[in-house]
Parts: structure tokens; sequence; C-alpha cells
């Protein structure tokens, strides 16, 4: 029995031997802050974990450099790469081909509009089209039917004491209750002009405060529109995208996201596919795009790089995620990867980097 025990720990033994002696072949894409060249070597928050990584388990690596994630988790699948470094998010599909190490950095999609204040033909436009939306020609019809009945309860009571201002023909005295009633909602009175009855007063009064509150509800919508479509976007959520055109990555999470809002909400969003971020916000910023949708963290970086005052980065993360050392089904090296990473992280190593790189507090 202690012999086979003893067998076991050699043979253990020798298999991490050869596994270290390996060199590992790593598949990256340029991604910057998590993988990318500078000053002749691979450098990003990523490369710098997983140089650490290998440090600790001794491994000699070389590196290959791909133009997608599609073709990062091919190339592992496929076992002409064993580990797949980057920004590289954990998802469901992909665990169907690949294994991933435990998640080293969490993350999810933001959008990203531009930050350029709308001319006054953008901003003219949009009211224009604010205007012509059902609720509004709904709302529209309804205020005409209350004014109308007003109009002909006030003619109602005010005919039979004020002939002269209300006639008794009811087309001509409907006529002059309703130039009142719409004088009241527009101006707050009319001209010389008002009711002289008890019960056209009653109904007069009801309806001049009615008339200020809709009036003042109907202005603060109004300044709202106006604030909002002279400083920034009209998109400020994941609902906002349909219809629109949007710039993102091919092969990304963020494009399968967006193909399949497209679906679940029956207009289709134009999704514009850049071979990188920075290209993503060149097209932003002539105005090929109306938006941008990536990852939450790459963005942030970008923004802060070319330029905080252009772009903005609106609402909260969405269809968060989290990035992981991309391995080969069954790998041998997950088990020792994930120790690594563990032993990494509680020593502060990993917020080290972090903070490095997104000047994030942990």
């Amino acid at each position: 029995m202690r012999i086979l025990v003893l067998f076991s720990l050699i043979a253990f033994s020798l298999i991490g031997s050869a596994v270290a002696q390996q060199k590992v072949h790593v598949i990256t894409r340029n991604i910057e802050p998590f993988s990318f060249e500078k000053d002749s070597r691979r450098a990003g928050f990523a490369m710098e974990l997983w140089d650490n990584v290998a440090r600790e388990l001794k491994l000699d690596y070389d590196v290959a450099v791909t133009d997608s994630a599609k073709k990062m988790v091919t190339a592992v699948q496929d076992k002409t790469a064993d580990v797949g470094v980057g920004a590289l998010s954990i998802t469901a599909e992909r665990e169907k081909v690949i294994d991933f190490s435990q998640p080293f950095y969490e993350s999810g999609l933001q959008i990203l509009v531009s930050k350029k204040p709308a001319g006054l033909t953008d901003i003219i436009w949009t009211i224009l089209q604010g205007f012509f939306t059902w609720q509004l020609l709904a709302g529209t019809a309804v205020a005409i039917l209350i004014m109308f009945i007003i109009s002909h309860l006030v003619w109602m009571y005010e005919h039979r004491v004020n002939e002269e201002m209300w006639p008794r023909s009811y087309l001509a005295g409907m006529g002059e209750s309703f130039w009142w009633t719409l004088s009241i909602f527009l101006v707050g009175g009319a001209d010389n002009k008002g009711p002289v009855g008890m019960g056209g007063r009653i109904v007069a009064t009801i309806w001049m405060f009615a008339s200020v509150i809709a009036v003042s509800l109907l202005t603060a919508s109004l300044s709202a529109l106006l604030t909002v479509n002279s400083l920034s976007s009209d998109i400020s959520k994941p609902s906002d995208l349909p219809g629109k055109a949007v710039a993102t990555l091919g092969g990304s999470t963020a494009e399968a996201w967006l193909t399949q809002l497209g679906a679940s909400s029956g207009e289709k969003v134009n999704v514009k596919i850049y071979p990188d971020v920075a290209a993503c916000l060149a097209a932003l910023k002539n105005g090929q795009v109306k938006a941008v949708v990536y990852d939450a963290p790459i963005l942030k970086y970008w923004v802060n790089k070319l330029g905080p005052d252009d772009y903005e980065l609106v609402g909260s993360m969405f269809e968060r995620n989290n990035y992981g050392f991309a391995l080969q089904q069954d790998s041998q090296l997950r088990e020792r990867i994930n120790q690594v990473l563990l032993d990494l992280n509680e020593s502060g190593v990993t917020d080290r980097l972090k903070k490095d790189w997104f000047g994030e507090e942990q």
C-alpha cells in the first residue's frame, strides 16, 4: 500500500514537472488596457497578471496575437493555443467549447455617447419628432374634447343671461365660448369677456385651476426636453438603442447582445462593426454612429485617454460578466492557475495592478 502511495506521488510530481517545463502557447489580441503592444513588448492589466501567474508556476510561454475574441476562443478550442489572455468574457456559450480560470476582473456592457452639444437644427428636429407621437396626439385629442365640453357648459349657462357675449345660436355661441376657453388655457384670460351667471362662473373657476396645472406641466416637460437635447445625446439607456446606428467590435459579447436586443424589441439595432475601440470612438465623433456599446472598463479607459470632454458614459453597467483566462477543456493548468490567482488576490498584487491600470481603489 505504501509503495502504491509513493508511486502515485512520484507520478503526480512527474506530471507537474512536465507541465512546468512545457512551453505554454498564449493567444491574445490588442485590446487596451488589458493586452497591447508597448515598447516592443506585451503590456496591459491581463498580460501583467498572467506574467505574475506564469512566474509563480515557472511556466515558459510564447505569445501569438489575433484580431478578435472569437479567434482567441477558436485557437484554444482547436488546441493551437493553451491559454487565452485578455479581456475575454466568461459566457455560457464559450464554456461549451473551452474552460476558464476563475474570474479576475468584473465587467459588463455600457453605452458611450458623444458629449458634443446638439446643434439648433438637431434640437428642433428632436422636438418636432417628440410632438408627432401617438401619446401626444392622443393627449391633444383629449384636451380638445375637454375644452369642447367646458365651452358647451359655459355657453349653456351664459347664453340665457349674457346673450351679447354668448349668442343663442349654438354655432355662433360655441365659437365665442371655445375662443374664451382657449384664451383661458393659453394666456389666462380673455379681453372683456367672462361669465356673469352663477353656473358659468363655477365652470370657469374649475377651468382656470385646471388650466394653470396643465400649463405648468406642459412648460416643465418642454423645458426638460430642451435641456436634455441641448446638452447631450438622446440615448441614455439600452431601450433607446433600437433604430439607432451603434458601434461595437465584431465577435464580442456586445455584438451578440445588440443583435438580441434588436430581435426582442421588434426594431432592429443598426450594428456597425469596427476593428477596435479607437475606430468606434472615431465613428462616434464623426457622426457615423449615435453610440458605442462595449465593455465598460475598456470604454472608461479610452474616454480618459482620448478626451473626457468629447465623450461620456451614460446609464449604469448592464449584462454584467467576468473576465477569465481561456483554457483548453480539462486543462491540467486550470487548478494551478486558479490557486495562484487566489494567492495574488490575497497578497494584494491584483489590486495593485488594477490601481496601476484603472486607478481603482479596492
